[in-house]
C-alpha cells in the first residue's frame, strides 16, 4: 500500500466489520446462540461464496464482482485482505493468550491424564473411522476420493490427519463468553486441545515426510526433540526466567507495563512455537499460562479483556471467509460432493465426540462432564481446512474430496458451537 488513500480501505472494512460483528452480538442474544455462530455466518456471508468481499478476481461470480465497490480495484482489495488476515491471526494468539491467563497450572497439572485421554480418544477414533470410510467409498469409486496415480494410503494418511484436528478456538471461546473457563472441564479440554494440536502438527509433518519419501528415525527425532526443547525453554521461563524478569522491573509504576510486558512475551514465545515448528497459538496460550500464574501480573485479566472483546471476533469471521462453496458447486459430480460431505461431517463429528467423552469417561469424569469434553473436541476450523489444503495442492485429495472437507467444516463451524453452548450450560456447573 503505497499511497494513504490505500489504508482508507482498510479502515472502512475495519469499521464496517465491527459494526457487523456487534450487530450480530446482538442478534445472537436475542435468538440464545453463540457469539462465535454469528462471526463464522458473517465470515461466510461476506466470502468467496456470496458477497466475495477480497475477491473480484478470483470470483467472478460472486455478488460484489457485480459491482464495482465504489471502483476499488483486486490489487487494493487483496493488500487490505492481507491486513485483515494479519488482524485474524493476532486475534487468536490474543484468545488462547487470555485462555492461558485463566488457566491455574496446579489445575492444570491434576487434569493431565483425563486430558491426555480426551485428545487419544479424540485422535484415534476418527482416525479409524475416517480411514475406513474412505475404503469404502474408494471401494465404491475411487477416482473419486484418490487422484489418479495416488497410492490410498497416501491419501488415506492426510484424510485421518485431517479428521483428528480440534479447532481449540471455538470450544475455549464458547467457555469464555459463559464464564466457565475456570472450571475443571474447560481446563481439561483446554489441555485435551493443545495436546490434540501437537499431535496434529506433528502428524501432519510426518505424513508429508512419508509420503515424500523422507520419513526416517531421525526426522522423527527431530521433530520430538523440537517439540521437547520447546516446553523445557517454556518451563524455564516459568521457573526462573519470568519471575526474575518481573523482580528487575517493580521499580517501573507504569500501570500499562503490565500489558506491554504480557503481549511482548506472547508474540515471542509465538515465534518460539513457530521456530521449533508447531503452531503459534501453542506459545501464546503458554505465554498466558506463565503470566497468569505470576502474583505480580494478577490484574493482566482485566487488561486483556477488552482488547481481546474487539480483536478475537475477526479470527472467526476469518474462518468464515475461507470457507468457499466454489469447488463444491463447480464440481461434476455435485449431487455425489454434497453427499459425502454431509457423511463425512457425521463421521467426523461423531467420532471426535465420542472420542473424546469416552476418553474423559475412562479417565473418571461422569456423564455429564464427559459429554461436554466430547462435544468441545468435536469443534473444527481453521486448522482442518489447513490440512486439507496443504493435501489438496500436494495432488493427494481429488477436487470432489478437497469440496467435502471445506462441507465438514462449515456444517461443524454452524452446528457444534451451538450444540456446545447448549451442552455446557446443561451439564456443566461452576462446581465442574
Amino acid at each position: 500500500m503505497a499511497g494513504g488513500s490505500d489504508f482508507q480501505v482498510v479502515f472502512l472494512l475495519i469499521g464496517l466489520f465491527l459494526i457487523f460483528i456487534k450487530s450480530v452480538h446482538v442478534l445472537m442474544k436475542r435468538l440464545d446462540l453463540p457469539d462465535v455462530l454469528g462471526e463464522v455466518s458473517l465470515g461466510f456471508i461476506l466470502g468467496p461464496s456470496l458477497i466475495g468481499i477480497y475477491h473480484l478476481k478470483d470470483h467472478p461470480e460472486s455478488l460484489l464482482s457485480s459491482l464495482t465497490f465504489l471502483g476499488l480495484n483486486q490489487n487494493i482489495l487483496d493488500d487490505s485482505g492481507l491486513i485483515l488476515s494479519f488482524i485474524a491471526e493476532f486475534a487468536v494468539l490474543i484468545l488462547l493468550f487470555e485462555v492461558g491467563t485463566e488457566i491455574d497450572f496446579d489445575v492444570l497439572k491434576k487434569v493431565k491424564k483425563p486430558a491426555g485421554f480426551a485428545a487419544m480418544g479424540g485422535i484415534f477414533l476418527p482416525l479409524i473411522l475416517g480411514l475406513s470410510f474412505l475404503a469404502i467409498v474408494a471401494g465404491l469409486n475411487r477416482s473419486l476420493v484418490i487422484p489418479e496415480g495416488v497410492e490410498f494410503w497416501d491419501t488415506g494418511l492426510f484424510m485421518a490427519v485431517a479428521l483428528t484436528a480440534t479447532s481449540i478456538g471455538i470450544s475455549t471461546r464458547i467457555f469464555l463468553d459463559l464464564n466457565k473457563i475456570r472450571t475443571k472441564v474447560a481446563q481439561t479440554v483446554v489441555g485435551a486441545a493443545i495436546f490434540d494440536d501437537i499431535i496434529s502438527v506433528t502428524a501432519l509433518a510426518l505424513v508429508i515426510a512419508y509420503v515424500g519419501g523422507l520419513l526416517s528415525g531421525g526426522s522423527v527425532g527431530l521433530i520430538i526433540l523440537r517439540i521437547a526443547l520447546f516446553f523445557v525453554i517454556s518451563f524455564l521461563l516459568f521457573k526462573f526466567g519470568i519471575p526474575w524478569a518481573v523482580d528487575k522491573t517493580k521499580v517501573v509504576k507504569d500501570r500499562s507495563f503490565v500489558i506491554f510486558f504480557s503481549i511482548s512475551f506472547m508474540m515471542l514465545m509465538s515465534v518460539l512455537a513457530q521456530a521449533l515448528q508447531l503452531e503459534p497459538i501453542i506459545g501464546a496460550f503458554v505465554a498466558g499460562v506463565i503470566i497468569g500464574n505470576e502474583d505480580d501480573f494478577l490484574d493482566i485479566h482485566a487488561d486483556i479483556t477488552p482488547i481481546a472483546n474487539w480483536i478475537v471476533p475477526f479470527f472467526f469471521i476469518n474462518i468464515g471467509l475461507q470457507i468457499d462453496l466454489g469447488p463444491i458447486l463447480s464440481a461434476d459430480t455435485v449431487v455425489a460432493t454434497v453427499t459425502l460431505g454431509l457423511s463425512l461431517a457425521t463421521i467426523a463429528i461423531l467420532a471426535k465426540y465420542f472420542g473424546g467423552s469416552l476418553g474423559a469417561k475412562f479417565a473418571g469424569y461422569g456423564k455429564n462432564e464427559s459429554k461436554a469434553i466430547g462435544l468441545s473436541m468435536a469443534a473444527k476450523g481453521e486448522v482442518t481446512l489447513i490440512f486439507a489444503t496443504t493435501a489438496y495442492s500436494l495432488g493427494y485429495f481429488t477436487d470432489t474430496l478437497f469440496a467435502a472437507v471445506i462441507s465438514l467444516v462449515m456444517i461443524d463451524s454452524l452446528v457444534i458451537p451451538t450444540l456446545l453452548k447448549i451442552g455446557i450450560e446443561k451439564w456443566i456447573t461452576d462446581d465442574s
